[in-house]
């Protein structure tokens, strides 16, 4: 007797080599692809979320001086572009603070003390420029502090100003 044997059938055929490497190398080109898009989409993730922190430290740094030196009695006439002093009010109680800028080169600190400079508290480690307090004077009273930060970040600079009209001017 004689054994049937069997033979490939049409629909049992399996991938040639070029087939494979064909798809092989089309999924990388789209895996590498992706890849990079998520990539880049971190980088700008990183960079959107440095900006805004830096933004944050700024503005809440700009709104305490803004409010202590609104309330202070007088500006010590001494201060400079890199100081501002005078006695204030913190929660109705009589402080002397000192606004300073600390560092010999960039990065710049601001910092804060509410003891007449007895001891400083970091509040901004992060400015570019130690020229910072500009004061106006207007028939020789002085009656106008303008701030101006500017800070870095990992990819640019970023400035904030605010200017402060004295109210016991």
């Amino acid at each position: 007797m004689r054994r049937a044997t069997r033979s490939r059938c049409e629909d049992e055929r399996g991938f040639t080599l070029v087939e494979i490497l064909v798809a092989m190398m089309v999924m990388s080109v789209i895996a590498t692809a992706v890849i990079a898009v998520a990539l880049r989409t971190m980088q700008t993730t990183l960079t959107v979320t440095d900006r805004r922190d830096v933004f944050a430290d700024g503005r809440f740094a700009l709104d305490q001086m803004a409010k202590e030196l609104r309330q202070a009695e007088a500006i010590d006439l001494t201060s400079d572009a890199d100081t501002v002093s005078g006695p204030s009010y913190l929660d109705g109680a009589n402080i002397d603070v000192v606004w300073r800028v600390s560092g010999s080169a960039a990065p710049f600190t601001l910092e804060r003390s509410q003891d007449g400079g007895a001891s400083f508290a970091p509040v901004l480690p992060s400015l570019v420029s130690n020229d910072v307090f500009a004061y106006t004077y207007h028939e020789g009273v002085l009656d106008q502090v303008t701030i101006t930060l500017d800070m870095s970040t990992r990819t640019s600079t970023v400035e904030l100003t605010t200017d402060i009209f004295l109210r016991n001017a």
